[in-house]
């Protein structure tokens, strides 16, 4: 009897609890910021720019699309219609698709595969000296 009087309250306690906002952002399509990662977002004015405001978490607009990305990482969003770059790592955030093959010169040298290379690096990456 203890554990069906409880089945009912909690069953009544659950059927008037909220639903969660949806964080996976599945109406959104293409690359989009999720929500805030961190309790404040440092928003800058562009990829190697100033920071020009810090936002706090429950402020910072969840499924904002990604405008652009830039090579030392940071995203592009708009925040009331005014573009503005964020860290990646103060956001949680989705790509659809394939990614852009990262490009580096790297100090070991020639185009032919060393043993122990990993396996796609330099992948979709110009070959240096044309061949």
């Amino acid at each position: 009897m203890r554990y069906l009087s409880c089945f009912i309250i909690c069953g009544a306690i659950l059927s008037v609890t909220p639903v969660l906002a949806d964080d996976t952002c599945s109406t959104s399509t293409g690359d989009v910021v999720l929500a805030a990662r961190t309790p404040q977002v440092d928003l800058y004015d562009a990829a190697m720019g100033n920071r020009v405001m810090t936002m706090d978490a429950d402020k910072f607009p969840g499924c904002a699309p990604i405008l652009g990305r830039a090579a030392n990482m940071m995203l592009e969003v708009s925040v009331g219609g005014t573009k503005y770059w964020v860290p990646p790592h103060m956001v949680k955030y989705r790509f659809a698709g394939s990614l852009p093959a990262i490009c580096r010169n790297l100090a070991m040298g020639s185009n032919e595969t060393k043993a122990g290379s990993t396996r796609g690096l330099g992948e979709g990456c110009p070959k240096p000296g044309g061949k």
